[in-house]
C-alpha cells in the first residue's frame, strides 16, 4: 500500500554543502511540525530554522516551499481516504487528473463522483445501461444496432473520466 512521505531538508546545511533532512510519513501517525524542528534542531549548521522539501511520494503536486499546513492536508486527507477504504494511489491518481489538492475535500469529491469499476469503458457502459434500464427501453428488434463502443467513447467524451488500474478501470463523473 502507498503512503504519502515528503523529505524535508534543513535549508542552511544545504546552502553550507550539507544534506542533512528526513523523510516525514504523512499517515497521521507522527506530528509533522515536531519532526520538522527535531531535524532543524539536530542540523550540522547553526541557527538552522527553514526547510524544504525536497522529495516527496504519493503527495500529488506537493512542492518545495509548501508549508506544514500543506502537510497536515494531506496526512488528514490519508487519515479519511483510509477509514473511507479509497486506495491512496487511486485517490491520488483522481487529484491529478482533477488538478485538485489533496485534501479531505478531495476524498469526498472523489466518493461523490465515483461511478464504479470495470475491466474496460465498454464493460461499465453496458453494466450502466442494465443496471439504470435505459437499454430495457430500447426495443428487441433493435439492440442488435447499438453500438456499445460508440456509446462508450461519447461518455468518455462527455460524462465520465477514467483511471487506470492494473487490470481495471475507475470510472468517475465529471464535475
Amino acid at each position: 500500500m502507498s503512503k504519502p512521505r515528503a523529505y524535508v531538508a534543513c535549508l542552511a546545511s544545504y546552502n553550507n554543502g550539507d544534506l542533512h533532512g528526513s523523510w516525514i510519513e504523512l499517515d497521521g501517525g507522527e506530528n509533522i511540525s515536531e519532526r520538522i524542528a527535531k531535524m532543524l534542531a539536530s542540523s550540522p549548521a547553526p541557527d538552522a530554522e527553514e526547510y524544504a522539501i525536497h522529495d516527496h511520494e504519493f503527495c500529488g503536486d506537493l512542492h518545495e516551499y509548501s508549508g506544514i499546513d500543506d502537510l497536515n492536508k494531506i496526512a488528514d486527507a490519508y487519515e479519511t481516504a483510509h477509514s473511507e477504504g479509497i486506495e491512496w494511489a487511486d485517490l491520488v491518481a483522481y487529484c491529478e487528473y482533477q488538478s485538485e489538492d489533496l485534501t479531505p475535500e478531495a476524498v469526498r469529491t472523489y466518493q461523490e463522483r465515483f461511478a464504479g469499476s470495470a475491466s474496460s469503458i465498454e464493460s461499465w457502459c453496458d453494466d450502466y445501461l442494465e443496471d439504470s434500464g435505459q437499454i430495457e427501453e430500447i426495443p428487441d428488434n433493435l439492440r442488435s444496432y447499438f453500438n456499445i463502443e460508440a456509446y462508450a467513447r461519447d461518455m468518455e467524451i462527455n460524462d465520465v473520466f477514467t483511471i487506470d488500474r492494473p487490470g481495471e478501470i475507475l470510472v468517475f463523473w465529471h464535475q
